[in-house]
């Protein structure tokens, strides 16, 4: 599969182990969200935040399974050319146009997060829109080698995308206070549910699943490495809720906009030569945010070849990401920006289990498989 369309370019000459799906969630699913999202499961759950982690990390196991499944069932196959089997043309027309539409939301909504976090660590002066469509521009271009080589891209990628978050949390571990977790279940279990469902739409590029089943050379092989790379996600998500809330506690947390960021600025290691300890956290950012826009650039391309049948060619994927920029100029504000992140949190659990799952069911019901069994 290629980047203008289903799988029949050069990608599926080239299968991949299934082990490389490891990689590709951590790296697809990991972007600046990762710095605010214990924000969002705090002000939920409070002390009880690593409880929806550990709930959401599970439930989402049990989804990733499934999709694995939904892919097997369908060997070869692109997610739009299954879709049609299963829903029949009009239905999978009307989904794909919703995928479209949130996947293309998504990409406006993580620009803005991107020239956020540009003016304030690295170009103040530099208007907004240029290092927005240098990102685009970039995006576009890797996409269009098509899935194989983005997630070749990701495999290089992430030793720098966890190391960094690991040596952070070692200079912080001797600052926090496990009292900021007690007492546990203060507040009941309301909100512990809750604040895991939040944590379950914070998982933009958990599609991948489906995207990359045909090309792995055993998508049923792919389980254990699903499974290695969403751990992977949760411990790290663990690790930035320990450093955060156990270093400013959970009422603390609520008044920061990024409370990961604002966490290590507080951190002091008498002797050592660096004193912003915040700017070992910008590579996981950088590489987050142009990794998540390189995927969700591919999955909007080839969702606008595959369903609406345009013809393949670098032009509407420039033009899409044309639009894209424009759309994150649309925000009035960066606080607009959350609002918007949090209704989009709401939804993303449909579109990435609810309606995967709903298809798996369908199709074992309607008994659709695949012209090739795998």
């Amino acid at each position: 599969m290629n980047a203008f369309g289903d799988n029949s370019g050069d990608d599926s000459k080239h299968k991949l182990d299934p082990r490389v799906l490891t990689a590709g969630l951590i790296v697809g699913i990991i972007e600046f969200e990762l710095f605010s999202l214990v924000d969002g499961i705090i002000r939920i759950a409070k002390q009880d935040a690593w409880i929806c982690i550990i709930l959401g990390s599970l439930i989402i196991s049990a989804a990733a399974y499934l999709l694995i499944k939904l892919a097997a069932r369908f060997p070869g196959e692109s997610p739009f050319q299954y879709g049609k089997k299963i829903w029949g043309k009009p239905i999978a027309f009307l989904l794909g146009i919703l995928y479209l539409l949130y996947w293309g939301g998504f990409l406006a909504l993580i620009s803005q997060d991107a020239s956020m976090a540009n003016r304030v660590f690295f170009l103040k002066s530099t208007p907004p829109g240029i290092p927005m469509l240098i990102l685009a521009i970039a995006a576009v271009w890797l996409a269009a080698y098509g899935l194989t080589a983005i997630i070749r891209f990701f495999q290089l990628n992430l030793p720098l995308l966890i190391l960094p978050l690991i040596l952070v949390f070692l200079m912080a571990i001797r600052n926090i206070d496990l009292h900021n977790f007690q007492p546990v279940l203060a507040n009941g279990v309301m909100p512990v549910i809750k604040g895991t469902l939040y944590y379950l739409g914070a998982m933009q590029g958990f599609e991948i699943i489906l995207f990359l089943g045909p090309f792995l050379k055993n998508v049923r092989a792919a389980v254990k490495p699903a499974l290695a790379g969403i751990y992977t996600i949760s411990a790290l998500s663990l690790v930035q809720l320990l450093t955060v809330a156990g270093v400013m506690g959970t009422e603390n947390v609520e008044a920061a906009i990024w409370p990961g960021i604002s966490a290590i600025s507080v951190i002091q290691l008498p002797g050592f030569p660096v004193e912003r300890f915040e700017l070992f956290l910008t590579v996981p950012w950088i590489i987050g945010v142009f990794t998540t826009i390189c995927l969700y650039t591919y999955f909007l391309v080839s969702g606008i070849t595959g369903i609406l049948g345009i013809k393949k060619g670098r032009g509407i994927s420039y033009f899409a990401a044309a639009i894209i920029t424009l759309a994150a100029y649309m925000f009035p504000s960066y606080a607009a920006v959350l609002q918007v992140r949090s209704y989009y949190n709401a939804v993303t659990p449909v579109f990435l289990y609810l309606l995967p799952i709903a298809a798996l069911l369908t199709a074992f019901l309607r008994k659709k498989r695949g012209d090739r069994n795998g």
